[in-house]
Parts: structure tokens; C-alpha cells; sequence
């Protein structure tokens, strides 16, 4: 006999019921639920248990039996094929397109769900009979449908149709528009992303679909008979054969049925099965993770440094072999793409109203550019714009090697040039490391082994050739990134863009693909979205930071990170962010806090556009807007200073204790901390020692406040 603690041991009991993972159920639910089984178990074992176990094969096996079977294997069979024939791509077109009408259109592809099978065979009678909307036309052909095998079919396609549809439409929705996008920016069009991504990926719920189509058609008869009539050998399937035989041999009716509820169960048992199926699973655990494969340990495993990515980055031989694949022979040299100088930059003015984005900015041929800013900002949405995912409005122009976007030109996005590598590295589940890394080529022309050779130089160049045989399944973070960043510098674009590509990746994963990054983005136009201010310092020639759709302040990324002019950046840079009116020393904050400032002479000035300089210089004694900044480790606790204001939290923060308020932060030393008696909720008073602060002159064209939450201004910055 179990205690409460065998039961607390069990697993939760929320509810007072029995424990199922760990979440209780109420036991009433079970009741109810086990009635509910019983509802439709105890009518099949009564129908089961009436079968005559002797007469079984022969009622089963007699002509009209086998006939009516065989009629409703060919038609469902048929009705199937053409389920799947239209049933894709109208599932396809409902889920990835937006056309006025949509959702009447999905609700009459669906009311077949809904209607009772008389009304559809009524319906379709009206439609096909020789009276009929179209029948009237194809009698005059010489062509009758109803009452006719042509007819079942029909009969059998219209009310299995919805089913596929509904089940495809979901999946699709599950998976997004994501891998699609990705394929999009390899350089697949429209049709070769259907056929290479989106069948693939859609093909256990097409095969599932289909299944249920099958029980649907298989099962069907009052569309049937409505519509086809009862012609033995013609129109007569086995669930109208069944109906037939109720009436002059119920045992033959019984094992008819019988025979259904087999087919039945076959048929549910494969659609549960097919249901658990992932793209690329079968492939995934047969290729596994070799026991003697060096990746497999953490650090490797996690994407780290290896003797070829510090020795010999630029080879293609060693692990090549060991996978058996082979790697390009000097012949094939020429027709395998190779890294090259950037020659080609991209120049870009839009605006996107719907999201009140609207930016102007030019990226030099090889340089890389790092775009910060707070979430919501805009960084992502102009990603979309410059890929060709997101439709910007009229006005707009974009230039790279040619116009992609100007009056008239909006160049689809396989044939822009300009791939993205997001934070998430998208491999397509059901290609291998290589298949997904040649994805571009072959998507671009190249031949299947050019395209082979290809993928396996990035491969090696971004130490991955020994994932070449990999499913993405098996792959870590680090790992898939690499092979990510392969797949995406395989098609050669004219830019890069790479979305936060390591805010997924634990910090030393992250260090290790960004020391990659650095070698492989050398020359080549990119643009970086990114928070870190790290990725700014080490992969950028330049950064810019926008804020609430709008390009705020640019420059070299050390300078926006010592010298911040918006909130955002100071607080990006670990830094306190004052801004005001410049009045002789004392700078006059929009807090109301009095601040002195170093002379005038020791002040820097801010790097800004050319286009926002002052026309003044450092020593301009009027008043004027200026910042200042200053390291919360300089920050004092001071009864003589200038900032008094209630503790809101404290936290460590490494050797010291950070203490916030609403207008300052600071690092207090552990040992002073300890020997004051403060708290949150207390008020202290900080100091900002003049000799620590950094001062410098704010635009003329910033005239507005720091909003609230800290996000800075929002006045357009255009360079």
C-alpha cells in the first residue's frame, strides 16, 4: 500500500487524479473518457462477435464480394490520385497566398466536411447528370458520367478532397514560409523551391492526406449512390454491396464489414505512423553520429576551433577523403566557383509605411556593416526589404550590381544576388550537409557534381567537411551554422546578410563562429544585424544604429561604443547616458539633473554623419545639446554629488555589487557595499567625478527628448 510520499514520487497530482507525465488528471475525466472508448469499441466487438468464423472466406470470396471489392480499391485508388492531383496545390495556394475572398474560397473547398453525402451526390448530379451544368455539354460529346464507374470516382473525389487539403494546410502552416525564404535567397525559383523544398518537406502529411482521402473515398455511399446508382460490377463499391446484402444475407453483410473495419484499422495504424514522421528522420538515424567521429566530442561538437581552421583554412584535402566524396581534381578547378574580391556594393533608400520603416544607406563593395539597434527597430524588416521577402512602397530604390527595386523593377529574390543567413541556420531537414550546401549551385545550373565539388570546398573552408555526410538532425548549433554559412557564400552572392547568426549559440560556440566569420567575410559585401556589441567590434568596417524605423547615428562601431549618442548604445556599451543643454560647464539634463562637464577643451566631438555636423565647434559656449557618458565603475556614492535617487535593484556583478535607480547606475566595490546600511527602496546619493565623464556635442537635428523607455530618439538619420 502506497504513502503520499510513493505518491509524490509518482509525479504530480493536480486535481486528485492519476499522474500521466508527470500533469494529473482528474479522474472524472478518466470516466468520462473510457466511456467515451467504449462508445466505439463495444459496437465493432458486437459486429466482430456476430461474424460466423466457417463462412468467413466463402461470403468474402463469392463473385459479387470480390467484384464490389475490387470496383472500390480501383476507384478509391483513383479518387485518391486525383485528390493529390489538385488537392497540393490547392492546399499550397491556400496557405502561402492572400487574394480577396480567401477564406470563402477555403470554406466552400471544406463544406464537403459538413454536407451530408445525399446533398454532395445531389449536388454533383446537377453538376455532371446529362441535365446538368457540364453534363448537358459532354452528352452533347457523346459523354455520360453519371450512373457510370466515372461517376464513384467523382462521387469519391468530392468529399475525400477536403480531407488532404485540411491536413496539408496545417502542416504548412506548422512549418512556415521559413525554409521557402531560405531556398528563395539560394537562387530557387518558384518552382524549384515546390519540387526540392516544400513537397519534401510537406511529404509525410501529403502521405497521411492521402491515407485519409483513401478511408474516405473507400467508405463512401451516400454521394455514391446518389449520384452513380447501384450497377453490379459498374457503380456497386462494397459499402453499397454491404447495404444490399443487409437485407437478403446479414452474415454476408457482417464479414463485408468486417473486411472494412480491417482495411479500417491498416489505414489508421499507417496514418499514426506516417504522422511521427520528420523530413530527413529515416536518414538522420542511419547516418547517425560515428563513434570515432572527432566532432562528437563538446567542443568540436559545439562548432569549435580545430587545427585546420588555424593552420589550413583555405585546403580542400584531408577529411574530404575520410568521407568518401572526393574533392575537386585541378581540372575542375575552373568550373567550381572560388572566393573572390567584392567588387559589387549595394546602395539602398525605401520605406516600408505599413511597418513605418524608412531608411537610406550605402554599403562600399567589401565592407561590412553592423545595423543595432533595440527590437522592433526596423533592423529586421529591412533585411526583408533588401532580400525581396517584404514588398516596399512606391518611392522606394534599391541598387546592387543592377536595380533590384526602383520605378517599375522589383527583381524577385532568387534572382537578386543576395542571400541570408538568419539566426536559426534553416538547413533543409531532409538534405545532408552537402546536399544542403550545393542546394545553391544546382539551384543556379551547375551540374550535380559541380555543384558536389562546390559545396565541398566551402565545407572544408569553414572546417565542416567531415558533416558533409550529416543529416541535420545530428548536427549541433555550432555545427549547423557552419554549414549554414557554407551554404549561403556557396552561391557566391553579391551580399550577404546575416541576421543575428549567433544570438542561438552559447559564447564560446558563438566565439569560435565569429573568429570563423572574420575570415570568410573578408572582402565581401555584408551587412550584420546584430545586439552584440562584440560581433560590431570584430566583424564590422562600419555600424549604424536605427531606432523605431529610422537610422539614427553611424560610424566606426569603437566610436559609436565610446562616444553613444542614443540611450540604446550606452546602454549597449555598458555605459550612463546623459543628454541636455550645454550651459557654460554644467550641462542641464532633461531629468532636471545639473551636471558639470569638463571644459570645453576637454570635450570630444561626436561622430556623426556629414550630413548632421554642427556648424559649430567644441568651445562654442551657447547653450546646445550635448552627452555625456560615464562607466558605472566611476560612479560614486557620495553624499556631495549630484544625482540623489531611490534604489530600484541591486545585483552582483563580478567583484561588485551593481546598484540601479532610475537615472544612473553603478558599480560599488563588495567590501563598501557591505559596510553601508542601504537597500532597495532606499535613497543614496551618486557622484560623477568631472575627470571620468566623457562630454560631447549632440546634432542640431536630434531636437527631440530620450523617450521613456530608452530607446532613444526618433529622428531619421539619412548618409
Amino acid at each position: 500500500m502506497s504513502g503520499p510520499r510513493d505518491r509524490r514520487a509518482a509525479g504530480a497530482n493536480v486535481g486528485g487524479g492519476a499522474p500521466v507525465h508527470g500533469v494529473g488528471v482528474p479522474r472524472w475525466l478518466l470516466v468520462v473518457a473510457a466511456v467515451g472508448g467504449l462508445f466505439v469499441v463495444v459496437p465493432l466487438v458486437a459486429m466482430i462477435a456476430r461474424v460466423n468464423g466457417g463462412e468467413f472466406i466463402p461470403l468474402v470470396t463469392s463473385e459479387s464480394s470480390l467484384q464490389a471489392l475490387g470496383l472500390s480499391l480501383r476507384t478509391s485508388l483513383t479518387a485518391t490520385a486525383l485528390c493529390l492531383v489538385f488537392g497540393v496545390p490547392l492546399a499550397i495556394v491556400l496557405a502561402r497566398t492572400r487574394f480577396p475572398g480567401q477564406r470563402v474560397v477555403r470554406a466552400l473547398v471544406l463544406l464537403p466536411l459538413v454536407l451530408p453525402p445525399v446533398v454532395a451526390g445531389i449536388a454533383l448530379l446537377y453538376t455532371f447528370g446529362r441535365r446538368g451544368l457540364i453534363g448537358q455539354l459532354l452528352s452533347s460529346w457523346g459523354i455520360d458520367i453519371a450512373f457510370s464507374t466515372t461517376a464513384v470516382v467523382l462521387a469519391q473525389t468530392f468529399v475525400a478532397l477536403p480531407f488532404l487539403v485540411l491536413s496539408l494546410e496545417g502542416a504548412l502552416r506548422t512549418f512556415g514560409g521559413r525554409y521557402e525564404t531560405v531556398a528563395a535567397t539560394l537562387g530557387a525559383g518558384p518552382t524549384t523551391t515546390f519540387l526540392r523544398v516544400t513537397l519534401p518537406l510537406l511529404l509525410p502529411a501529403v502521405v497521411s492526406g492521402a491515407v485519409l482521402s483513401f478511408a474516405r473515398a473507400l467508405g463512401e455511399f451516400g454521394a455514391t449512390l446518389t449520384f452513380a446508382g447501384s450497377l453490379a460490377g459498374a457503380t456497386r463499391t462494397l459499402p453499397l454491396e454491404i447495404y444490399l446484402q443487409r437485407e437478403t444475407d446479414p452474415d454476408a453483410a457482417v464479414a463485408l464489414s468486417l473486411v472494412l473495419v480491417l482495411v479500417a484499422v491498416l489505414i489508421v495504424v499507417a496514418s499514426q505512423w506516417l504522422a511521427g514522421l520528420q523530413p530527413g528522420a529515416r536518414r538522420a538515424k542511419l547516418a547517425g553520429r560515428p563513434k570515432d567521429d572527432p566532432e562528437s566530442n563538446d567542443g568540436r561538437a559545439a562548432g569549435g576551433d580545430s587545427p585546420s581552421l588555424r593552420g589550413r583554412r583555405h585546403t580542400t584535402a584531408g577529411r574530404a577523403d575520410a568521407i568518401g566524396v572526393g574533392v575537386p581534381s585541378d581540372e575542375d578547378a575552373d568550373a567550381v566557383p572560388q572566393p573572390r574580391r567584392a567588387d559589387v556594393g549595394i546602395d539602398t533608400a525605401f520605406r516600408h509605411d505599413a511597418r513605418d520603416v524608412e531608411v537610406s544607406f550605402e554599403v562600399r563593395a567589401g565592407e561590412t556593416v553592423a545595423v543595432l539597434g533595440p527590437n522592433g527597430s526596423g533592423k529586421s524588416t529591412a533585411l526583408g526589404v533588401i532580400v525581396g521577402v517584404l514588398a516596399p512602397d512606391a518611392g522606394s530604390r534599391i541598387h546592387s550590381s543592377r536595380a533590384l527595386v526602383d520605378h517599375g523593377v522589383n527583381v524577385p529574390p532568387h534572382r537578386r544576388g543576395v542571400a541570408l543567413l538568419a539566426q536559426d541556420a534553416l538547413l533543409f531537414p531532409h538534405l545532408s550537409a552537402l546536399e544542403n550546401v550545393a542546394f545553391g549551385p544546382r539551384s543556379a545550373g551547375a551540374s550535380r557534381h559541380v555543384a558536389r565539388e562546390t559545396a565541398l570546398r566551402w565545407l572544408e573552408r569553414v572546417d565542416a567537411a567531415s558533416l558533409a555526410a550529416r543529416m541535420p538532425a545530428t548536427l549541433s548549433g555550432g555545427q549547423a551554422q557552419r554549414v549554414a554559412i557554407a551554404r549561403a557564400l556557396a552561391t557566391d552572392p553579391d551580399v550577404l546578410l546575416l541576421d543575428e547568426p549567433m544570438s542561438a549559440l552559447d559564447v564560446r560556440v558563438a566565439s569560435d563562429l565569429r573568429r570563423l566569420l572574420r575570415t570568410v567575410l573578408a572582402d565581401r559585401t555584408t551587412i550584420l544585424v546584430t545586439h552584440d556589441v562584440v560581433d560590431a567590434l570584430t566583424l564590422a568596417d562600419r555600424a549604424l544604429v536605427m531606432n523605431r524605423g529610422r537610422v539614427v547615428e553611424q560610424g566606426s562601431p569603437r566610436d559609436l561604443i565610446e562616444r553613444p549618442r542614443t540611450p540604446f548604445m550606452a546602454q549597449l556599451a555598458g555605459l550612463n547616458f546623459f543628454e541636455g543643454e550645454r550651459r557654460g560647464d554644467v550641462l542641464h539634463t532633461d531629468d532636471g539633473l545639473r551636471i558639470p562637464l569638463p571644459p570645453c577643451e576637454r570635450a570630444e566631438p561626436a561622430v556623426v554623419p556629414d550630413s548632421h555636423r554642427e556648424t559649430s565647434d567644441a568651445t562654442e559656449p551657447a547653450a546646445a545639446r550635448w552627452v555625456a557618458v560615464i562607466p558605472p565603475a566611476s560612479v560614486g556614492l557620495d553624499r556631495r554629488g549630484e544625482i540623489v535617487d531611490t534604489i530600484l535593484d541591486v545585483e552582483p556583478h563580478g567583484d561588485t555589487v551593481r546598484v540601479r535607480t532610475a537615472l544612473v547606475f553603478a558599480d560599488v566595490p563588495l567590501r563598501l557595499w557591505a559596510s553601508l546600511d542601504v537597500d532597495a527602496g532606499d535613497r543614496v546619493t551618486f557622484s560623477l567625478p568631472t575627470h571620468h565623464l566623457v562630454a560631447f556635442s549632440a546634432p542640431r537635428t536630434r531636437t527631440d527628448a530620450p523617450t521613456t523607455d530608452g530607446t532613444g530618439p526618433t529622428t531619421p538619420g539619412v548618409f
